[in-house]
């Protein structure tokens, strides 16, 4: 329940940040942010959210994910009144691979404390089954 969730989050942000991106001006939200901050953040909560959707993927949602940011990023090009910069899509990137080591984190925690309640002593790592 919890993978799916996460899977359906995820789909819906990458959605978010192409229809912000990319579509009118009139539909970006306004954070009062600087846009590097904000450009950071998203790509960071977006591949937070694919990472703990897709545990078993870390490489290839991290290869997807800068693939899809530079295509993203230069479709710009074709809407009026938006640029690309080459700038923004290497804040995106560095905000991908920071959400690429939050997400392993969470999902070491989520693991950890699904093991913890499992009751079963050898499904814990063994620094937490010395206790």
């Amino acid at each position: 329940m919890l993978r799916t969730t996460f899977q359906v989050l995820a789909w819906t942000s990458i959605l978010a940040i192409v229809i912000i991106t990319d579509g009118p001006i009139g539909l970006r939200p306004v954070t009062h942010l600087p846009g590097s901050v904000e450009r950071f953040f998203a790509l960071l909560t977006v591949a937070t959210l694919f990472t703990l959707a897709y545990p078993n993927r870390i490489s290839f949602i991290g290869l997807s994910l800068v693939l899809a940011v530079f295509v993203i990023e230069f479709a710009q090009v074709a809407s009026f009144g938006r640029h690309a910069r080459l700038r923004d899509a290497g804040v995106k990137v560095l905000g991908v691979f920071a959400g690429l080591a939050v997400g392993c984190f969470l999902r070491a925690g989520i693991n950890l404390i699904r093991a913890r309640f499992s009751g079963d002593p050898k499904a814990l790592p063994k620094a937490a089954n010395q206790s």
